[in-house]
């Protein structure tokens, strides 16, 4: 004789899909509280041996692409494109920065270590 099965949750998997649901907002709230849309300006701030080389305001910048390689001797170009830059076209081994993709938001960092460059975003001029 079969044994009919009912599927009941237990105290403990109320608890685990609580704790779930729990992660999942906090998430979901640190997200949005971190994510903050540039009001005045947003900086790109683009670093070679470790001396400021180009500094833009990404809001005031058309779509183009750009190189370092005439005026500071850098084989690294970037793209900016609405309103976030990228490393793209870099003459190094592994093309990591390239990887790093699109920057627009305040606290975000790119570095091409063969190249000795970065390029860092700031929400305020200081």
């Amino acid at each position: 004789m079969e044994e009919k099965r009912s599927f009941r949750l237990k105290k403990k998997d109320w608890l685990v899909l609580g704790l779930l649901l729990v992660l999942a907002a906090g998430s979901w709230l640190f997200y949005q509280i971190g994510y903050r849309e540039p009001v005045e300006q947003n900086l790109a701030v683009i670093m070679v041996d470790g001396k400021e080389a180009v500094r833009l305001n990404l809001l005031e910048e058309s779509d183009r692409v750009f190189s370092l390689r005439e005026n500071f001797g850098v084989p690294v170009s970037f793209e900016i494109k609405d309103h976030k830059i990228r490393f793209v076209q870099v003459e190094c081994p592994d093309h990591i920065c390239e990887n790093a993709g699109f920057l627009s938001m305040e606290g975000q960092t790119a570095v091409c270590m063969p190249n000795r460059t970065s390029l860092s975003i700031y929400g305020e001029e200081g």
